[in-house]
């Protein structure tokens, strides 16, 4: 019979999560990790498999809570300019929280260095990419669409999406919240320049 665990799965991810996202998949060691987790090798080979395994679950994980989290944010606000800041704003606050490192995205800032070189992680970060580039455009399309031709979408939601990788990749560089903020304030200038440019005519 097998012994049972001695630890909880989700907290041991979720620490490993985070090793990852401070260490990134090649600077993260088996001691590293097992140390966060309160696990021994054995334990975190049975319960997880290998390394690679271990990170592609943490992937996993961390992109259906992004999913979740962003999906909620754009769903706030009366208008697409304020949804779309709402969603920016959420970003900033878990990239760059107050206090605390910036730790950026662990898809956007960790896992595209490893997706060159190891297939599986390469399929699943352009599998997550894609998903939240289409779980964006189909918010928008849902909740401002009446209003907005499909062009004006399709650009609004990629502007959106280009701007919350590269506040991942600028807040894990250090960069101040100001510029952070500044970033967002234009994107959104932009998104307001599309919302007029491309409104669909009144009916």
């Amino acid at each position: 019979m097998a012994r049972p665990r001695s630890f909880d799965l989700d907290d041991a991810l979720a620490a490993a999560t985070r090793v990852f996202l401070l260490r990134g998949f090649d600077g993260a060691t088996l001691d590293d990790l097992t140390q966060a987790m309160g696990v021994n090798k054995p334990s975190l080979y049975a319960a997880f498999g290998d390394k690679g395994t271990l990170y592609a679950k943490a992937l996993g994980g961390y992109a259906a809570m992004a999913t979740s989290a962003m999906q909620a944010a754009l769903n706030t606000g009366d208008t697409l300019e304020q949804a779309g800041r709402n969603l920016l704003l959420g970003a900033i606050e878990v990239y760059a929280p107050a206090r605390g490192e910036h730790l950026g995205c662990l898809i956007a800032t960790t896992a595209t260095t490893v997706a060159g070189s190891d297939p599986a992680v390469r399929k699943a970060v352009a599998a997550f990419l894609s998903s939240i580039d289409r779980m964006i455009e189909a918010t928008i399309e849902r909740r401002f669409g009446e209003n907005l031709s499909e062009k004006g979408v399709a650009s609004a939601a990629a502007v959106l999406s280009a701007t919350m990788y590269s506040l991942a990749i600028r807040a894990r560089a250090g960069a101040p919240k100001k510029q952070l903020m500044s970033i967002t304030e234009d994107a959104i200038d932009t998104v307001s320049v599309i919302a007029e440019a491309q409104a669909r005519p009144a009916s």
